[in-house]
């Protein structure tokens, strides 16, 4: 699969997945979009949040494949942000640190514009650095202590 596969099915795929999410999903408490606000969003109430047993993964085998290389699995994902739309694992979402880090995704999709264009980023980070090391996730985790410690 070269490179522009993954990102156009991966992209297509989050397309999808984001209008689902906006669709079914609850918006933000106002704590919920305080949060948001703190770490960079812009518009907080356009967030949707889908709480499920399970965070859903494209299906796909070669794409499977690829993030079982990079660390990313659906079994060890609990939370997934596609721009406005966040899949939250149901025994995850009490953790009040994955909310600012979700948030903090959801701003760096509001600074690229678009899902297409955050994909091309974010994959190329992840097969360059795997899950969590590339620049994009370590934002996210900077912006997650950050609420913490405050």
């Amino acid at each position: 699969m070269t490179f522009d596969d993954l990102w156009n099915s991966v992209s297509r795929w989050a397309d999808e997945q984001e209008k689902t999410i906006c669709s079914l999903g609850r918006a933000l408490t106002s704590a919920e979009i305080e949060i948001a606000k703190k770490v960079g969003v812009r518009v907080p109430e356009k967030i949707r949040v889908l709480i499920l047993p399970r965070i859903p993964f494209p299906e796909d085998p070669k794409i499977q494949e690829i993030g079982a290389k990079v660390g990313l699995t659906a079994e060890r994902s609990g939370a997934l942000t596609l721009h406005y739309g966040i899949f939250m694992r149901a025994d995850q979402a009490h953790l009040t640190g994955i909310w600012p880090h979700e948030f903090r995704h959801v701003a760096q999709y509001e600074c690229f514009g678009s899902i297409k264009n955050f994909m091309f980023f974010y994959l190329k980070e992840l097969l360059h650095f795997n899950y969590g090391g590339g620049p994009l996730e370590v934002d996210a985790v900077i912006a997650e202590r950050m609420i913490s410690t405050n």
